[in-house]
């Protein structure tokens, strides 16, 4: 009679999920720093995970050069087993997912803090009226949706990120505008070189906005009395309305915004020509389902009457 012994089990040969989930995002990225934007972690975690199943294995999976990565022999043939398997995880987990969705009346949205602020809340009341079987569960993210791990249905996004199975539909494209409080633009805010005597309000998120709204007003080099670095929308806002800097908002929502044009103004006659789109993203295999249908139809009303 033989025995076994625990190290024999199958499982102790199979690596964590999210090693596997780090390496063919690598893999089929060839960038350590982009799988660890799609999986919403840091550049050394993704490395830390992909050391761990080349030691686990006793084998390189990359070669890894200065500034480019790429597979070893060993590691191409694992990514096509990887590959394989996760896509069958993907598809059991959709389908249960799908027989969840189906079965309620819920709907989750992913949608970018301010476009939720100054888009759908107002718009909300009114879709319930409408449509009061139907519940909407909104998240306010920079993230961008995993339509393959999350419960997200919909979601407004900037740019095209090139993803397979999933429709973009363009929404509107805003524009950077700096916005203060009226007593900050009485009579000494009204040129760009004018901020130079203002303190610059920064998103965390998005460090290269004001810089590059500088260099588009053809002042790459000015120097703002201070800066001050905040980590929403909101709160860039809300310091703004309490005059305690200048930061950049996106027009033309930011009419939407209550208070616009008596707690917040927007002084300068330069708006950026570089626009960034939002767009609406969904499942294509959901193209017919009417509840993503009502979403939709409902978000694009409130654009339109935002703008």
């Amino acid at each position: 009679m033989n025995e076994t012994h625990p190290s024999d089990s199958p499982l102790r040969v199979i690596p964590p999920l999210a090693a596997l989930l780090a390496f063919e995002r690598a893999a089929t990225q060839l960038s350590f720093r982009r799988a660890a934007r799609d999986l919403s972690l840091s550049p050394s975690a993704i490395s830390h995970q992909i050391r761990g199943l080349e030691e686990q294995f006793g084998t390189k999976l990359f070669i890894r050069g200065t500034r480019t990565v790429k597979l070893t022999p060993e590691g191409e043939r694992y990514l096509a087993k990887v590959s394989a398997a996760l896509a069958i995880l993907q598809e059991a987990s959709g389908e249960v997912t799908r027989q969840r969705r189906d079965g309620n009346g819920e709907l989750w949205i992913s949608s970018l803090p301010f476009f939720t602020s100054a888009v759908l809340l107002p718009a909300l009341p009114e879709f319930r009226r409408r449509n009061p079987g139907l519940t909407l569960r909104i998240e306010a993210t920079h993230q961008y949706a995993d339509f393959n791990a999350s419960r997200v249905d919909v979601a407004t996004r900037y740019g095209r990120e090139q993803s397979a199975g999933l429709k973009f539909e363009p929404l509107v494209e805003v524009r950077s505008v700096p916005v203060c409080a009226p007593s900050l633009a009485k009579g000494r805010l009204r040129r760009p070189q004018d901020l130079a005597d203002q303190v610059l309000i920064h998103l965390t998120s998005h460090p290269r906005a004001w810089p590059a709204w500088l260099k588009e007003a053809g002042l790459p080099h000015l120097q703002p009395r201070g800066h001050l670095w905040l980590d929403s929308v909101p709160a860039a806002l809300e310091a703004a309305e309490q005059g305690l800097g200048v930061t950049l908002a996106m027009a033309p929502l930011i009419r939407m915004r209550p208070g616009f044009g008596r707690k917040l103004v927007a002084p300068i006659d330069f708006t950026s020509a570089r626009g960034e789109t939002i767009y609406l993203v969904t499942r294509t295999e959901q193209a017919r389902d009417r509840r993503i249908a009502t979403v939709r139809k409902w978000i694009v009303e409130a654009v339109r009457k935002a703008t």
